[in-house]
């Protein structure tokens, strides 16, 4: 995948994820957005190589759910 496409796939991931998060925490988007961008998950998802950008984003929220209560595996893809 050229880096451009993988640049938007990236952001429209993250921006699905973050409105998973919030859904799930109540926590306002600032919050949602700061707290996601700095786990193990977010970066993990921005190597393309880990192939973690073809999870949804429901399982990705679920992944960071995870990592915060220090439980975090990712599933075989």
């Amino acid at each position: 995948m050229s880096g451009e496409s993988f640049e938007s796939l990236l952001y429209t991931i993250t921006s699905s994820t973050v409105q998973k998060i919030i859904e799930q925490t109540g926590w306002d988007e600032d919050l949602a957005v700061e707290r996601f961008m700095s786990s193990k998950v977010y970066s993990f998802l921005e190597q393309e190589e880990s192939k973690v950008w073809q999870y949804s984003s429901a399982m990705l929220a679920e992944l960071f759910m995870d990592e915060r209560e220090g439980h975090l595996v990712f599933p075989e893809v």
